[in-house]
């Protein structure tokens, strides 16, 4: 009576005690059929070699994989054992493949019990179906996984034909605003300039050409600077530091600074308001028009311009914000890329903004953002960093997905999609952006090629 030794697999004992027969051997080529459901079937297969695929078809004849049974696995087992010996799959040969077979009269030798049989092909078949359980898991969750990202996708279309509409509705107004601001800037240019007495309009030129010129750090420095040299009160050097007044006038206005700073204030501060409603007309129309350009590959009026301005820009836009924060500007010269500026004034815009939100939503003492620019090689580099809590470890590597917020109440727009836009947006440039957070310091890393 054949045995199984201590060290011998069931497998191999199965192998060489009833399928080592070479006349019951059947070789298949590359998408033969061995099987197929509802066929007549008493036999037990074994593979020699190559690999055997089950499949079942739904009613539009589309195939799903069940099982794949490569080198010494069992195929058929269910209608081999069962009674009505039908086969519930169609078995197709992947490759040239090799298998043995028995038949019931092969379990009737008189040498082996039908005890000693079931004692090995149980673990044999077991595990089979074991690991046709793992497959039929794998396929659930993608197909769940497949179900979920359907779902996200349609929630998607649905929002973006929400905001496509919304956009065509809004485009209108938001054309007067921008027009009329354009118009405005002409009307006050002229009346101000007709009142101008004491020689003061380039002040309101300069707020409204220049806008910020210095950084919040630069203009602590000249602050400073201003103090010490002049003897000037604080409140007085720091507005002559926002305006941007050089020594040699200072020196013209010699003992009637009091006189005039208020006037030149007024011109700066008069002119600085309307480069920001300017600006911030512009930007809201870019903004509806990307909108309106929502999900399409279409991107108009591509121009060579200058990544520091647009980052200028944007900061221009969150200047009520800004005030909330030390802001450090280290932008160095980079050269021209050819891109739609209002694309890159958003990224900056959501970047800096959700810096300034998650440091005043944590209180965070001395809050200060640090905004710097450098080329390297073939690529400009812009890393926006902040010193707040940071970003969780467990959103870090999904921050950039739809509708995921670190804030409580969500992102101000309100739908959390910031940071998502902000990646379509670099990656339509064939850029890539990364984030790396620690408790204190979050960064956020832009590197666009030029």
């Amino acid at each position: 009576m054949e045995t199984l030794t201590r060290t011998e697999p069931h497998i191999d004992w199965l192998k060489r005690v009833y399928f080592s027969n070479v006349d019951k051997r059947i070789a298949l080529d590359s998408g033969a059929c061995l099987l197929k459901p509802n066929q007549h079937n008493e036999r037990l297969f074994f593979v020699l070699k190559g690999t055997l695929v089950g499949f079942i078809e739904d009613d539009l004849d589309e195939r799903f994989e069940i099982f794949r049974s490569g080198k010494n696995k069992l195929v058929g087992a269910y209608s081999f054992f069962s009674k009505t010996h039908q086969s519930y799959s169609t078995v197709i040969a992947e490759g040239e493949t090799i298998v043995a077979y028995i038949d019931a009269n092969d379990l009737q030798r008189e040498d082996i019990s039908y005890g000693e049989f079931a004692e090995h092909i149980l673990p044999v078949v077991v595990e089979e179906i074991y690991m046709r359980q793992l497959l039929a898991i794998r396929v659930s969750m993608d197909r769940q996984n497949t179900i979920r990202r359907l779902n996200q996708a349609e929630k998607l279309a649905a929002l973006g034909q929400m905001a496509a509409g919304l956009a065509h509705e809004l485009n209108n107004a938001i054309g007067v605003i921008e027009k009329k601001s354009e118009w405005l800037v002409g009307r006050i240019s002229e009346y101000v300039q007709e009142k101008d007495s004491r020689g003061l309009y380039p002040y309101f030129e300069k707020g409204l050409n220049q806008g910020h010129g210095l950084s919040s750090k630069e203009v602590r420095q000249r602050k400073n600077e201003l103090e010490k040299r002049y003897k000037i009160p604080p409140n007085q050097a720091k507005s002559i530091a926002k305006i941007g007044l050089s020594n040699p006038e200072l020196d013209r206005f010699s003992g009637e600074l009091d006189h005039y700073l208020q006037r030149i204030n007024y011109y700066y501060e008069t002119g600085l308001a309307i480069h920001d409603m300017l600006i911030a007309a512009r930007h809201a129309s870019e903004v509806v028009r990307s909108v309106q350009q929502l999900g399409t590959d279409t991107r108009v009026h591509l121009n060579t311009i200058d990544i520091n301005q647009t980052i200028r820009t944007a900061l221009s836009i969150l200047e009520d914000m800004t005030q909330k924060v030390d802001l450090n500007l280290d932008l160095n010269p980079l050269p021209n890329i050819t891109a739609h500026a209002n694309d890159w004034t958003q990224v900056w815009v959501n970047l800096i903004k959700n810096a300034i939100e998650a440091l005043t939503s944590d209180q965070t003492k001395k809050p200060c953002i640090t905004v710097k620019t450098k080329q390297k090689g073939k690529m400009v580099t812009v890393k926006v960093e902040d010193n707040g809590p940071g970003i969780p470890q467990s959103l870090r590597q999904k921050i950039f997905q739809p509708n995921v917020t670190t804030k409580v109440n969500g992102l101000t727009f309100g739908l959390g999609l910031g940071l998502s836009i902000v990646q379509r947006i670099v990656e339509s440039y064939n850029g890539e952006i990364s984030v790396e957070s620690e408790e204190g310091k979050t960064t956020f890393t832009v590197n666009i090629p030029i």
